[in-house]
């Protein structure tokens, strides 16, 4: 399917949702309408490179504002948005700022490369669950349990926990699209309130005695001698789990299928496994497990692209658009896991760039390099495996493989 012969569907997520690929019609709207008013999302959507890293370094938009315009849709006392107002990744500088710097000094660098034996040692022990099968699924037995395993066991909690967790993550992680429907917003409030509950008492648990894990790095972390509240606390640790889980399973499955479909670049990988990060960068890039980043409210009156941006309209990006865009990267439809020059947005840009970026890359390396080694003969046992239809994040329903 190539751009000239589709047409951008007007009437449903702009994020293409389901769609097996959604490409031909990124580059089509990008061709026709770079700045394209969604009726569907009743807000802006931008395709192009250059618009898209004007528009995140802009601080002309408020990504506060955006959830008070959900709450007065939806109603303030929904659970999700008491949560979804501490968030990061729903505030604006100054507080945002603060914020960053002082989850930062707990999710370090140095803490997150000091997870990547527990990392290696999860993903090693799901593999070894699966000896003597003939198939798996890449998502269901790898990609989905590892990313949220990881986390629990940063933020200390116990093992026997950790499968209910990963099942309060689906919730929430629902409520993050960029076009809501009050079920999603009752779903996420259901899951959220679960997921206070259980972290309530664990942070309870670390404030009378302090371990050697992140929740506990967490709360004595301070900036300007002020620490975070309870509520900013429990966010962050949402936050952790939801985006953290969302796009490292999708980025650990998309990947491996964008291998399984380019057999020279799997052996290529095969015979260069040192070329493991340049790998995960494409598949970022190739395949972005996020397709959108929540969208923002502009404050003003302003231009983007030739197109007036009216004060409180939305706005957001199709990262899926950007990161093909031939403007700025050399025949982007190919993958080349050693490509040069990969700038990507997959982790947005600016302000509100992804502060877990170094644990999903270092996660997606240890699993697919994992699943490379250990199985080589693997193949795909499915010619069209199921998209997800969850807006804003590109997911594979399953993946299912011969080993």
């Amino acid at each position: 399917m190539t751009s000239s012969n589709v047409t951008f569907p007007l009437d449903c997520d702009p994020t293409l949702p389901g769609y097996s690929d959604p490409y031909p019609y990124y580059h089509r709207l990008r061709s026709d309408d770079p700045v394209h008013f969604s009726e569907f999302m009743h807000g802006w959507v931008l395709t192009r490179y250059t618009d898209a890293v004007a528009y995140l370094r802009d601080r002309r938009f408020s990504r506060a504002a955006y959830i008070q315009n959900m709450r007065s849709k939806f109603g303030a006392d929904e659970p999700i948005f008491k949560f979804q107002a501490h968030e990061l990744a729903f505030t604006d500088p100054p507080e945002h700022t603060w914020m960053k710097n002082v989850f930062a000094k707990a999710f370090s660098p140095a803490a997150i490369a000091k997870m990547r034996p527990a990392t290696e040692r999860i993903v090693r022990t799901r593999l070894e669950a699966l000896a003597g099968k003939n198939e798996i699924d890449i998502v269901g037995d790898v990609a989905y349990p590892i990313p949220a395993d990881v986390i629990a066991a940063m933020l200390g909690a116990p093992e026997q926990d950790w499968e209910k967790l990963r099942e309060l993550v689906d919730g929430i992680v629902i409520s993050r699209g960029i076009v809501r429907t009050p079920q999603m917003m009752e779903e996420g409030s259901r899951s959220v309130s679960a997921f206070n509950d259980y972290f309530i008492d664990l942070v309870e648990a670390r404030r009378n005695k302090p371990a050697e894990d992140l929740l506990s790095a967490i709360l004595v972390a301070e900036e300007n001698g002020r620490k975070l509240s309870a509520e900013q606390i429990l966010s962050m640790v949402e936050t952790l789990f939801a985006a953290g889980h969302a796009t490292t399973r999708s980025l650990i499955a998309n990947g491996m299928l964008a291998l399984l479909r380019h057999p020279a670049e799997l052996a290529k990988l095969r015979e260069h496994p040192e070329v493991i990060a340049s790998a995960v960068e494409e598949m970022l890039r190739y395949d972005s497990p996020t397709q959108a980043p929540s969208p923002q409210v502009a404050t003003e009156d302003l231009e983007i692209g030739g197109k007036t941006i009216r004060k409180g309209d939305l706005v957001t990006v199709l990262f899926g658009a950007t990161n093909r865009d031939p403007a700025r990267f050399t025949d982007p439809d190919r993958f080349d896991i050693t490509r040069t020059e990969n700038e990507h947005l997959a982790f947005s840009m600016g302000v509100h760039y992804c502060l877990g970026a170094s644990l999903a890359r270092q996660e997606a390396q240890v699993a697919i390099d994992a699943i490379v080694r250990r199985y080589p003969e693997i193949e795909l046992a499915e010619r069209e495996p199921k998209w997800r239809t969850m807006g804003r994040f590109r997911g594979l329903e399953s993946l299912t493989v011969r080993v």
